[in-house]
């Protein structure tokens, strides 16, 4: 039995932009539709800032993508009068990434005269809006393949919602080919409790009421076994007797495994045709990955537990929703303890930690040039600056005597309430940490990222200075003042923002 392959890029920009689906202990379906103009807080970081989601599976989902349709056909589809609507659709993306995108897209014209860039897949392409013959193949499977999101359009008449077009590689338990040409309504009829409920009433209604420009979202989820992005119903006897197989392996392998599975869905009113553009991205996150977060943990734990029968069937995780809830209740019990500041040593969070919206306005210290840096604190000023007035002070490393004066100008501007987010090397974060409670910070008004730990601030006990220094703590370095073998002991001072240094045994019994 072949199992789909565990994601490649499980790393701290995938949890810290995971879309953790739950706000309660127990789940029911709702409509649960949101304006899509706001940026999401989650325990581990924050999700929504854009329509379309590039992130770094890109490259690795479009090949996925690819291969499906190349296998099955049926799941690109476009009925004969839906030929306007996926011009608008293409279009209206194109629009977005280059907007969300500016450095990897762009989009150039005006009227029928349009010239589109993707820079990531070196892609450059003239066209004219609404003839077919200027693009290498229909406007919609050609944005789709430089899209994660599946695509589905929705054309609106008799009042009803019908599913006319779409490209969709990543179903979950569907069927796009069977479904296209179907109502709305149709399609989720054999969802349980919906009908009963009104639950897909409501939502039909409040669809066909979209107005162009005003985009909205909600969240779905399931369980799904391995990272596989394509488990619809065509390929079920590839992907169905995981179900029973799971069930049967030890807990390492069922927490790694196991993936919860989000889809996070946007509904968008196309401005020309007024079509509606519904929009798929799927995310994923194996349970090993989903415990290190103590409240995505426990919470998970809980609806898991707790959901009937009839609504765990539907979703097809009946036979292992039990094992799941239990697998994670007691990964509270396998973890390892966390170690405590007091034992010497800066604790810094696997993810960086959410914009407090407790505060009154922020300040966002980058200091250095790596990617990791800038989409960090890229991330955090697209959150604050939702909530309060927001401030950007970038450094290029706080070694330099000029960049130590304007990071303290920006903290002696900052006013009572301030929030201040620093990211960087260990050596800078360190140091910045302890200009920040020097100018008078308090410790819940910092909160702070690293990206390197390959050097750090040492301050020697013999010449007493200190010195940015390549190594760790427990190491035998030479003092760049003294000369010295000095051992860099496990015993870090907040204030001074460095760890302690002595001269070594070892180096001086040599």
């Amino acid at each position: 039995m072949t199992i789909a392959p565990i994601s490649p890029d499980t790393d701290a920009a995938t949890v810290s932009g995971f879309p953790f689906p739950f706000v309660d202990d127990t789940y029911r379906y709702s409509t649960n539709v949101e304006p899509a103009d706001h940026i999401v807080t989650t325990a581990a970081g924050q999700w929504g800032e854009r329509v379309i989601d590039i992130d770094a599976q890109y490259r690795y989902e479009l090949d996925e993508r690819a291969a499906v349709l190349a296998a099955d056909p049926t799941r690109h589809a476009v009925l004969p009068h839906m030929g306007p609507a996926t011009w608008d659709a293409m279009l209206t993306l194109m629009r977005e990434l280059s907007t969300a995108y500016p450095d990897d897209f762009g989009l150039i014209g005006s009227g029928d005269q349009w010239h589109w860039e993707n820079r990531i897949l070196g892609i450059e392409q003239c066209f004219v809006y609404g003839d077919d013959t200027t693009l290498p193949i229909d406007p919609l499977g050609y944005i789709c393949g430089q899209i994660q999101e599946d695509v589905v359009l929705l054309d609106q008449r008799d009042g009803q919602l019908f599913a006319d077009a779409g490209v969709v590689t990543f179903a979950a338990d569907w069927s796009f080919g069977f479904d296209v040409g179907m109502s709305f309504l149709e399609i989720h009829g054999p969802v349980p409790r919906v009908r009963a409920e009104g639950v897909i009433t409501r939502a039909h209604e409040f669809i066909k009421r979209l107005q162009p420009h005003h985009p909205y979202r909600r969240t779905n989820w399931t369980l799904t076994i391995g990272r596989r992005l394509d488990v619809s119903t065509e390929r079920y006897p590839e992907w169905g007797p995981d179900r029973d197989m799971i069930r049967h392996v030890d807990d390492e392998t069922f927490g790694r495994l196991v993936h919860l599975r989000v889809e996070v869905q946007h509904l968008i009113r196309l401005p020309d045709s007024g079509a509606v553009m519904f929009l798929i991205r799927t995310y994923m996150l194996p349970l090993e990955t989903l415990a290190g977060v103590e409240p995505w943990r426990a919470r998970a734990a809980e609806v898991f537990a707790e959901l009937p029968d009839d609504m765990a069937d539907y979703k097809g995780i009946i036979k292992y929703k039990e094992r799941a809830a239990q697998w994670l209740r007691a990964a509270a019990q396998r973890a390892e303890p966390t170690p405590q500041p007091e034992q010497g040593m800066p604790i810094w969070p696997r993810v960086p930690d959410p914009v407090d919206t407790a505060g009154t306005s922020f300040l966002i210290v980058a200091i250095g040039h790596g990617p990791r840096i800038a989409e960090v604190s890229r991330d955090w000023i697209a959150a604050a600056e939702q909530v309060g007035p927001t401030r950007l002070t970038v450094l290029d490393s706080l070694t330099e005597d000029a960049d130590r004066a304007s990071l303290a100008d920006a903290f002696e501007a900052a006013t009572t309430g301030v929030r201040i987010h620093i990211v960087g090397g260990q050596y800078d974060v360190l140091t910045a940490l302890a200009a920040a409670r020097e100018a008078g910070a308090l410790g819940q008004e910092l909160s702070a990222f690293v990206t390197d730990t390959t050097d750090l601030p040492v301050y020697c006990a013999h010449c007493r200075d200190t010195f940015r220094i390549v190594g760790a703590a427990g190491q035998v370095l030479t003092c760049p003042g003294c000369s010295r073998s000095i051992e860099v002991h496990t015993h870090h001072s907040a204030a001074r923002g460095s760890f302690l240094a002595s001269a070594s045994d070892a180096g001086e019994s040599s």
